[in-house]
Parts: C-alpha cells; sequence; structure tokens
C-alpha cells in the first residue's frame, strides 16, 4: 500500500505542474514504493486503493464516484497554477470542500483567506543549478561563491511576464518592465547585465501599453543555463521581480551565486523553502527600484560575508540547491501541514514567524 497516492492535474500544461514535482519530492524522503502516481481515470476502472494520504490535483475531471474505490486517511488538494486562490469551478467546489479543507499551492500570501488552510507545495529546481554548484564547490571549494569579478552592478534576464493581482485587477500588473525601464532613466548609472525578453508579437503589443521596449530586450536567442549562472556570479545585486507569480527559480538561483537580492515584497509570502527575507530589499508595489538597489550595494560593501550567510541559510534545508535525505526539515514541515499539525491559518503562521 502506498503511503501517497497522487491523483494528476487536468491542466494541459507539463508533467511537473500536473504532479510530477510533487512525486519527485515525496520519492526522495520516502522511497518509489511509498508514492504512487495516477490518472483520474485510472481510479474509476483500477481496483480499490488504500493509502495514508490522497494528494487530489486541481482543475480536476474525477467524479465523485470515482473515490469510492479509494480509502485513505486524509485528503488533501495541491494546485501548481500561478494565479493566486483555488483552482475549482462552481460545479466542482462543493464536493471538494467536503472532501478536505487543506489546499496547497507552490506560494502562499498571508491574505488569502477563502475558509481554507493554505500550504506550500514543493516547487521544480533547474537541474542546471545542482550540477554547476557540485561541480564549483569541487574545482573551487572555499573560493566559490566568489570565484570572478562581480563588474555586474545589477542584472536581470527574464520574460515579460506578469502579474494578476486577484479578481477585478486589471490591466494585469508588469513589474518586470516598470524595473528595467526605471534603471534606464535613471540618473544613477548602474552596470547593468541582462534585459527583458518577449516574442515579435508580444513585445509588439506591449510596446502599445508601455511604449518602446526594443531599448530594453535582451540579445535575442537562447541562452545556455551555464552563461546565465555565470553572469549571476559576476552580478553584485540581481532583481527578482515578480513575473506570473511573486516567487521564481530566480530567487534561489541569485541567492546561490552569491548576489544580493532586491525582490518584489516577499514578506507576505510563504513557501515551503523559506528566504532569508532580511537579507533581501523588498520592493512594494509600483515603488522605485533604484533606491532598494542603492541599498543593497551599499549592504554588500559594508557586509561582504551576508551572501555567504545566505547560502548557507539555504543549505540548512536543501544540499547544493536540490531536495536530500539528509535535510529532512522540508519533509517535516510537508507532513505538518497535510496532518494539521500546522498552525491552523495562514495569518496565525504570518504572525508567530513575525514574532520568531
Amino acid at each position: 500500500m502506498p503511503r501517497f497516492l497522487i491523483v494528476r492535474s487536468a491542466i494541459a500544461a507539463g508533467r511537473g505542474i500536473r504532479g510530477a514535482n510533487l512525486l519527485r519530492f515525496l520519492r526522495i524522503f520516502h522511497g518509489r514504493r511509498a508514492v504512487e502516481m495516477v490518472e483520474p481515470k485510472e481510479l474509476e476502472r483500477g481496483p480499490i486503493r488504500e493509502t495514508d494520504y490522497l494528494l487530489l490535483g486541481l482543475p480536476t475531471d474525477l467524479r465523485p464516484e470515482c473515490l469510492s474505490k479509494v480509502r485513505f486517511r486524509q485528503a488533501v488538494l495541491f494546485d501548481y497554477r500561478e494565479r493566486p486562490g483555488p483552482s475549482w469551478t462552481p460545479e466542482t467546489e462543493p464536493w471538494l470542500r467536503s472532501l478536505t479543507d487543506i489546499y496547497l499551492k507552490a506560494w502562499v500570501e498571508e491574505s488569502w483567506d477563502d475558509g481554507l488552510r493554505w500550504g506550500v507545495l514543493p516547487v521544480r529546481r533547474h537541474p542546471g543549478l545542482t550540477w554547476h554548484l557540485k561541480l564549483l564547490r569541487g574545482l573551487f571549494r572555499d573560493r566559490y561563491p566568489n570565484l570572478c569579478e562581480r563588474d555586474h552592478d545589477v542584472s536581470f534576464l527574464g520574460y515579460c511576464s506578469s502579474l494578476n493581482l486577484g479578481p477585478g485587477s486589471t490591466p494585469r500588473y508588469h513589474q518586470r518592465i516598470e524595473w528595467i525601464q526605471e534603471i534606464h532613466r535613471s540618473e544613477k548609472r548602474f552596470a547593468f547585465w541582462g534585459g527583458l525578453q518577449a516574442s515579435k508579437d508580444d513585445q509588439a503589443r506591449l510596446s502599445q501599453e508601455h511604449e518602446d521596449l526594443s531599448s530594453l530586450m535582451a540579445v535575442s536567442g537562447r541562452m545556455f543555463y551555464s552563461r546565465f549562472f555565470y553572469n549571476l556570479l559576476r552580478s553584485k545585486v540581481v532583481l527578482t521581480p515578480a513575473g506570473y507569480a511573486r516567487w521564481s527559480y530566480r530567487h534561489y538561483e541569485a541567492i546561490y551565486a552569491g548576489a544580493m537580492l532586491v525582490s518584489t515584497d516577499f514578506r507576505p509570502v510563504r513557501m515551503l523553502i523559506p528566504l532569508p527575507l532580511d537579507n533581501m530589499q523588498h520592493v512594494a508595489d509600483h515603488a522605485p527600484v533604484v533606491p532598494a538597489i542603492e541599498t543593497a550595494l551599499t549592504r554588500l560593501a559594508s557586509d561582504p560575508d551576508l551572501p555567504r550567510r545566505n547560502i548557507e541559510f539555504l543549505e540548512t534545508y536543501l544540499q547544493d540547491g536540490d531536495y536530500h535525505r539528509s535535510k529532512p526539515r522540508l519533509m517535516d514541515e510537508f507532513l505538518s501541514q497535510l496532518d494539521g499539525t500546522s498552525s491552523c491559518s495562514t495569518s496565525t503562521r504570518f504572525e508567530s514567524r513575525r514574532a520568531a
């Protein structure tokens, strides 16, 4: 009998978003036999299954009567979609709420309620990060992460993705465009690397809303991960504005590259892998980013060891930027959400963290 039974989401997206991220995470700590993942239709025609935890991916096309073939101790809803709030329809909401009030997403914001116990999911990591960290630590040992001159004051490379701030928030918030425009217009001249990325059609559409963006665009074409990470290693500050969500893989990549973070305001956000919030500069929506960059550069100059401490903070949860059985704290936190031993509400959890 598997301890965890994952029912894939019906979202038209990659395997990771449908449930493979969660599958890999659970197998790292519990082994392959303890975790099974199935399509909803497999529950309709398959045998009766028993499990401790039924993890149901949303959105789903599973019919309620199919669960009569599953015996479980605790049901949990999970959802890797990047929009805030639950991913159910008026038709599916009543029976899903009757199933459980535990709802997991890749990130949680303290303003969310919906009468749910919000929890957080493991997220996909870029496999290139772990490979590069092992290589750099093996070759350079104590010199990592200061392997080269940091001749970029500030860097950002990313798509022109935008944030949905919630119901009624149109148009979407383009924090990435806003920040890069401000840097280019600023009297403060930073040594900047990177730029925005967009298809020609998207660039033309966005230029109608935000003026001509051609001067803000990065060199077109695919960039290999090695080159991308090398430029992070050369950066004093890395920008991590909101994309489709408040979080991005770049938060963790920038820390492992030994750079200071200037981030979209992350203090109301919780993720399974926490970030060193006190050692980041947080920028509120529509607030200027240049003062935060200047503060980050000043902090780095006065405390050069701060980036190394940020890496050590992450390494209490990760091994070379990846999940590992020798670092069980994340699994302990994950299971506490399923068993209801975490605080009862999102707001309580955030207040307890601040008090600590």
